[in-house]
């Protein structure tokens, strides 16, 4: 009996473990799906990189599409690789 109430509380620990490993991340992923809304606003991402990158000339900020948009063959749209 003593061996299985062992087996049992240890199970029970590592249960509790990782409960809190979930819960840790759960709320990371809720971080990243607000900033990946946050960052899908262009307005955000122009006054960011103005934080940045303080230019006195004014910044051109790309057009930002959605994958709907993307998928609508009447339009002229050309990728660009951005990898340096």
């Amino acid at each position: 009996m003593i061996f299985i109430a062992n087996k049992t509380r240890e199970i029970e620990k590592n249960n509790i473990n990782l409960k809190i490993e979930i819960s840790k991340l759960k709320e990371d992923i809720k971080i990243n799906k607000i900033e990946f809304i946050t960052h899908q606003n262009s307005s955000y991402l122009k006054n960011l990189y103005s934080l940045y990158f303080p230019i006195s000339k004014e910044i051109i900020m790309p057009n930002v599409i959605s994958l709907n948009q993307l998928k609508n063959t009447d339009q002229n749209v050309k990728l660009v690789n951005t990898k340096n």
